[in-house]
């Protein structure tokens, strides 16, 4: 288990009027300006309340232990093996990565939604959202319509995370390539910076739409999930290097600790290597005097919300 700092809200700041204090001592001269030696000093005590810096904590804990190896026998290592990073290590990373890419997007699918939130908070910032679009006919007034349904259901998405006070840079909008799609064929959106590699939830994005940076994976189908980069946390921590290893090191793979250990098995005559870590992931709620616009909300999920989209046919 780990304890994570939730951050203290602004510390309130108190106004009260300053005529009295500049008052010009000079009467019944509007042409006359009073010199600074002349003003009073003030009577009331003009001191600011001391506020006081809340922070809370929540937990997560480490549930999972994540780990993959490979075995090099001696006459790989002897005629095979030139270069161990890019020939092992790099194949070892990479699936740690393409594990962690699933896993977070199971993690999202099944976490990042206002479900936990009651009527009356739902009413005051709004809850999931859900939009029908009509089925794929291939034509232009089709295209431009299926596209008008998601541009609106992010419109109102964007006001549910405006009206909570998430922050409006690092927002993402993540889809399956069916809304990508969708997307795409929209004459009004402009595709921006494409860039797709095996850690697709961290850095794939195919373009920005209502600040939203729009992140498709395949782990997705015709659904999308908006949140900002603080809705979820990912910790991880790394077991002891043990004594009997042969050698190991303790690195930072993409934001992870990650433990790496190199064995000998004499009854193979063959290397072992293998990484492993230890993680959880827990979605960020509010602090508990957290509230918006006189309603209370306190420790809930804000920070993000589904889209839930549903095709149907024309009728007529």
């Amino acid at each position: 288990m780990i304890n994570v700092n939730r951050e203290s809200r602004g510390i309130p700041v108190q106004a009260s009027g300053i005529s009295a204090p500049i008052e010009n001592p000079i009467k019944g001269d509007k042409t006359k300006f009073a010199a600074a030696s002349d003003r009073p000093l003030p009577t009331a005590d003009r001191r600011a309340p001391n506020g006081f810096i809340n922070e809370s904590r929540f937990p997560v804990q480490l549930t999972t232990l994540a780990q993959n190896g490979t075995t090099l026998s001696m006459e790989q290592v002897a005629f095979d093996l030139k270069r161990f990073g890019s020939q092992v290590l790099s194949k070892l990373t990479r699936g740690f990565a393409e594990y962690f890419d699933d896993t977070t997007a199971a993690f999202i699918k099944a976490n990042v939604n206002r479900a936990g939130l009651t009527a009356a908070q739902k009413t005051a910032i709004g809850g999931d959202i859900a939009v029908t679009i009509p089925t794929q006919d291939g034509t232009a007034a089709n295209m431009t319509q299926r596209a008008l349904g998601i541009r609106t259901a992010l419109v109102d998405a964007r006001m549910a995370l405006n009206i909570a006070g998430v922050p409006v840079s690092e927002r993402y909008l993540v889809c399956g390539p069916e809304v990508e799609a969708i997307l795409l064929k929209d004459p009004e959106f402009v595709a921006v910076d494409y860039s797709g590699d095996t850690n697709a939830l961290r850095r794939a994005t195919v373009g920005t739409i209502y600040t939203f940076s729009i992140v498709p994976h395949n782990s997705f189908g015709l659904e999308m999930y908006v949140f900002h980069k603080s809705a979820m946390l990912l910790a991880s921590a790394c077991p002891a290097i043990p004594m009997g290893a042969v050698t190991g090191s303790v690195q930072d793979i993409n934001g992870i600790a990650t433990r790496m250990l190199i064995d000998y098995d004499y009854g193979k005559k063959a290397d072992t290597v293998g990484l492993d870590t230890m993680y959880g992931l827990a979605t960020v709620k509010e602090d508990p005097d957290y509230s918006v616009r006189g309603t209370a909300i306190g420790e809930a999920f804000v920070r993000g919300l589904k889209i839930s989209i549903t095709e149907k046919a024309p009728t007529g």
